[in-house]
């Protein structure tokens, strides 16, 4: 046993259980400032502070821009250009690293606010500190070296968190529950990290326990780069140079102390490069029913740090209290229940789409990337299905504005009123990048819907083409909030919107020959019965195929199978009296079967062959 591990036994054995948590504050400080440009065309100022901040971020929550203006910030390291769209989503600057930033305004004069912009900087942000930095918890010297990790990253909330797989992130609960501007820098230094490595958190994914030694811990999913588009461990996979080197795996507590040491790797302050990664290995000394105990050195930041078992390279922990002076420093087990529970939550969601599945967190999941294949959600296994399809192509083309996240769009199938595919507004991330999508779907006639929350057109030189079976039918780019393009045939199926047309043309045809008198109401009283049976199936909740958003839905009610109007138009369980009214195509099921493996049904009904799950294929199958 060396003299360090012996030393600290011997203070655990005189002294009480101590445990500090080990956070850092967050330096970062209010102060009021005055600059009002008055109504003009072009400014230029600078702002800055005489306290040396690490940083600077401006309040320009009174700014008005005119619409064509732009305005410019120029950091020591990077810019940042805002119109009067990007003001009114978010009223706060880019944090840029350093003392002071120079401002620039371009104005054409536009009318949105008037003939000219004021420009106003109420307050500013910056990083300076008023409370000391340092909670160390040194057993000994400070052994940290340096270190490099790609898996690791510095919290914005003054904690460290890690990757657990392309996109979960495992921090200590007491670090506090993340917030909209809460981000992961993903960098080794004390500066910033590149808008490229920053990545903002899914604060709804998150749950986090604050409990003490031993409960306490936090886990939760990070959104799409906002610059790349990619998940987080995907990036830093391609910096170590092989899938899923990125992020941590999940090993198992040893069953002894003896032949095993623990490695904290974390953003701890430090006298010198505080807060940027180090690392130290040091003996395992405790393991308990809930937490660990360990002597490599951490300081305040150091929170939520992987505790690293050294000789399989696998977490087996979260770091978060001090604890030197009584024996050595804490975390809790990987393996704790509720902890453990959480993590394997958001590791098997984000598999699929729909049912029990959350939200995606990739630009397709579900998705084997052929478009010949159908990718089917299956709920209660949540795992995708993947089976051959008999269907054509479709290929979505779409050049993203500057405001990708307001784009979305849904192909709805004329044929049996359902949406065969979707995508909602957050679907596409990069500005001024093509994105192409294909799909397999049956032949059917479609009516492809573009839509932009915004409601001003795809901005800029933003456009679309949709093909299908590899011919162009429906292209754009210049429209108001929506746009429908209509594309494609039943070829023999019956469609809700051809049956007006064909049975009021042949009946005023053959009848005034023979009595020229009731001619005219026969035309009159035969479409009156044929759209309202035939639309009645196709009511606006039919088109959802989701249970949970059904039950949302005002007016709409799930039966078990299918979404329908709370007065039942639409089709339920059990025979359908007209199933060739809604019959999409049939895979060839066999008999009195479903055509999704294991998933049987009455023939002659309409069933959903994967219930609840929004973005699966197929959704509904008739059953022979």
């Amino acid at each position: 046993m060396n003299f360090r591990v012996a030393s600290l036994l011997l203070l655990l054995s005189k002294s009480s259980i101590f445990a500090t948590a080990q956070t850092v504050s967050v330096c970062e400080t209010v102060e009021p400032y005055n600059y009002d440009s008055g109504e003009t065309n072009t400014a230029s100022f600078v702002v800055s502070h005489d306290g040396a901040p690490s940083w600077v971020q401006l309040d320009l929550s009174s700014t008005q821009l005119a619409q064509g203006a732009s305005l410019i910030i120029h950091g020591v390291n990077s810019s940042q250009e805002l119109d009067a769209r990007a003001l009114a989503m978010n009223s706060f600057s880019a944090v840029f690293d350093g003392s002071s930033v120079s401002v620039e305004l371009s104005s054409p004069g536009g009318l949105r606010h008037g003939p000219t912009s004021r420009i106003i900087v109420s307050a500013i942000k910056v990083g300076i500190c008023k409370k000391p930095l340092i909670s160390d918890s040194l057993c000994g010297v400070d052994d940290r070296i340096p270190s490099t990790d790609v898996r690791a990253g510095r919290l914005s909330m003054g904690c460290t968190g890690w990757l657990i797989s392309e996109d979960v992130y495992v921090t200590a609960g007491h670090c506090g529950t993340p917030t909209s501007s809460t981000r992961i820098h993903f960098t080794y230094g004390t500066a910033s990290a590149p808008v490229e490595d920053q990545y903002a958190i899914d604060i709804n994914s998150y749950l986090g326990v604050n409990g003490g030694v031993g409960n306490d811990w936090g886990v939760g999913r990070l959104l799409l780069n906002s610059s790349t588009g990619k998940l987080a461990g995907v990036r830093q996979s391609e910096k170590c140079g092989s899938p899923g080197c990125g992020w941590f795996t999940l090993g198992n507590v040893p069953q002894q102390t003896s032949g095993n040491n623990i490695r904290i790797t974390g953003y701890g302050t430090a006298d010198v490069a505080s807060q940027s990664q180090k690392t130290h290995v040091d003996a395992l000394t405790l393991i308990a029913s809930n937490y660990l105990r360990y002597i490599p050195d951490t300081t305040g930041g150091n929170s939520g740090s992987p505790v690293i078992h050294e000789e399989t390279g696998h977490a087996i922990g979260v770091h978060t209290h001090a604890g030197c002076e009584s024996g050595g420093n804490q975390g809790t087990r990987i393996d704790k229940a509720d902890f453990r529970a959480h993590i394997d939550y958001l590791l098997s969601a984000e598999r699929c789409i729909g049912g029990k599945c959350t939200p995606p967190v990739t630009s397709e999941p579900c998705n084997d990337g052929d478009w010949t294949t159908i990718d089917t959600c299956n709920e209660v296994t949540d795992q995708c299905e993947i089976s051959q399809c008999d269907g054509v192509q479709l290929e979505v083309i779409l050049t993203t504005d500057n405001y990708p996240s307001e784009t979305y769009w849904s192909l709805r199938n004329k044929c049996t009123g359902l949406v065969e595919q979707s995508v909602s507004s957050g679907f596409y991330q990069n500005s001024n990048t093509q994105y192409s999508n294909s799909y397999c779907v049956p032949q059917a006639d479609y009516d492809f819907v573009i839509n932009d929350t915004y409601g001003d057109v795809i901005y800029g030189s933003g456009s679309y083409t949709v093909k299908y079976d590899n011919t162009a039918v429906a292209t754009g780019g210049s429209f108001a909030s929506s746009e429908t393009k209509t594309f494609g045939s039943c070829t023999g199926q019956s469609s809700p919107t051809q049956s007006p047309t064909k049975q009021p043309t042949s009946a005023p045809t053959a009848t005034p020959t023979k009595s020229p008198t009731p001619a005219p109401t026969e035309p009159t009283a035969t479409p009156t019965s044929a759209p309202t049976s035939s639309p009645t199936a196709f009511d606006q909740c039919s088109l959802i195929s989701n249970g949970g958003k059904c039950k949302k839905e005002s007016g709409c009610s799930w039966n078990g199978v299918r979404c329908v109007s709370d007065g039942g138009s639409g089709p339920a369980p059990g025979p359908t009296p007209e199933p060739p009214t809604t019959q999409p195509p049939v895979d060839s099921p066999s008999p009195g079967s479903c055509d999704v493996a294991g998933t049987s049904c009455a023939p002659g009904t309409i069933v959903n062959c994967c219930q609840g799950c929004s973005g699966g294929k197929p959704a509904n199958r008739v059953c022979l």
